[in-house]
């Protein structure tokens, strides 16, 4: 994925810092009327969420009469920031994925408290912008060590879930896992492939069993694994039940031929030309493959389904990718006032328009081809995916554990033993 920032840079350095009881708006210095502000973007100067931006502060610029000294720094922007919490001289405004976001800015205690833009409109609006639909993803973020909980606004929704062609008359939306194993038994016969998974990226491979096991054991097993420092966590029986669901997707052949050597985004893109009758990934699919759809290829969304017996609720995955100010920030209240600015319609209505993207208001429509993604994310509780603030964790654990159960080198049983050692050894490592 290279528009929406879920392929990001693997880990991002976090500063270890001392952290005041210091109140949100006494610890910045911030001034009171400030006339300028610097802004890093975690987007290219090229890329269509910049041509937003760019639009929308250039207005900014000649409304307020406040400069913007916007820096288009990409996906490392944060390991940027990082050094700069110890010398003070820190962007006035950074945006980038909650996920990356949190463990730079929250969880050190350095995210100033952005409640008060949440409470008030947005600029040029009546409507308190957390009655725009915005308030339905604040709950997705963790709060910090010291309580802040507001402390991202949200401008770009992205979220996971199960694509495949509307116009294919053998394949439809599967309710619970029973349903999608029987459609794949069916294309099967058909010598069709069931399932497209590009099999060198970590994160798309995992997400069947995280989304399995979280539907097997409830919402948040997943998590609470990773997190376990014993690496007990790994003995629910749900891991176990998902990971034999994964083994049967492997042993049965559902999995489009060649999978385990393919490199990204080779299989996503055989899907859209119909090679394959489902995909597991993002909303930000339907734009990268739009060049490679099969004629009259209908690309819907669908909630990954419910297994029969289990615990799990309708829950969707939720990145959520927005704007955060920096405690230290000396010009924090030019940066809530863009905030404030960009996040009203007429503006934000861009992501979707022109960066094709979803936006977290109700009243923006969602672009083509995620209508679906946009119903389903207002009809059920959004859920962190895999456990987004343990990148680390995922590609020294997870991931190679997992590998050898998804490339058939290993069964259930053997990977909750690998998944458990591996564990243990990294939090040993660890100190």
């Amino acid at each position: 994925m290279k528009r929406t920032g879920i392929r990001l840079a693997a880990a991002v350095a976090v500063v270890a810092v001392a952290v005041t009881s210091l109140s949100s708006c006494g610890d910045s210095g911030a001034a009171s009327d400030s006339k300028s502000l610097t802004y890093w973007s975690m987007w290219t100067e090229n890329e269509p969420q910049a041509a937003v931006l760019k639009s929308a502060i250039a207005a900014f610029e000649k409304d307020t009469g406040i400069k913007v000294d916007v820096q288009w720094q990409g996906r490392t922007v944060l390991e940027k920031v990082a050094p700069t919490l110890v010398t003070g001289k820190v962007p006035d405004l950074v945006d980038h994925t909650d996920d990356k976001l949190y463990p730079t800015l929250a969880q050190p205690g350095r995210a100033r408290d952005l409640s008060g833009v949440l409470a008030g409109p947005a600029t040029g609006e009546k409507e308190k912008l957390s009655e725009t639909g915005v308030q339905r993803y604040m709950g997705h973020l963790r709060k910090s060590p010291d309580g802040v909980g507001t402390w991202m606004i949200p401008y770009e929704v992205l979220s996971v879930g199960l694509w495949y062609n509307g116009a294919d008359r053998d394949v439809k939306a599967p309710a619970t896992w029973d349903d999608l194993m029987d459609t794949c038994a069916a294309l099967k016969k058909e010598k069709r492939a069931c399932i497209a998974v590009d099999g060198d990226q970590g994160a798309y491979t995992a997400w069947w069993l995280d989304y399995l096991v979280d539907r097997i054991g409830g919402d948040g097993t997943m998590a609470e694994a990773i997190k376990d420092k014993t690496g007990a966590g790994w003995g629910d029986p749900a891991v176990k039940d998902a990971a034999a669901k994964v083994a049967e997707l492997v042993d049965k052949g559902y999995l489009i031929k060649g999978y385990d050597a393919s490199k990204y985004p080779e299989q996503q893109n055989r899907w859209a030309e119909g090679k394959a009758g489902f995909i597991l990934n993002g909303s930000w699919l339907p734009t990268e493959t739009g060049k490679f759809a099969a004629a009259g290829f209908d690309a819907r969304f669908a909630p990954f389904p419910s297994v029969d017996g289990g615990k799990g609720g309708a829950t969707t995955d939720v990145r959520l990718l927005g704007f955060c100010v920096p405690r230290q920030a000396r010009h924090a209240d030019a940066a809530e006032k863009l905030i404030s600015y960009f996040m009203a319609k007429k503006r934000l209505s861009g992501i979707s328009e022109t960066a094709a993207n979803l936006t977290p208001r109700d009243d923006i429509d969602p672009p083509k081809g995620l209508t679906g993604v946009k119903a389903t994310l207002e009809s059920t509780q959004p859920r962190e995916q895999l456990a987004g603030s343990t990148p680390e964790f995922n590609e020294k654990v997870l991931f190679p554990a997992y590998q050898k159960l998804f490339f058939g080198k290993t069964d259930a049983d053997g990977f909750v033993a690998d998944v458990k050692e591996l564990h243990r050894a990294y939090v040993k490592a660890q100190g």
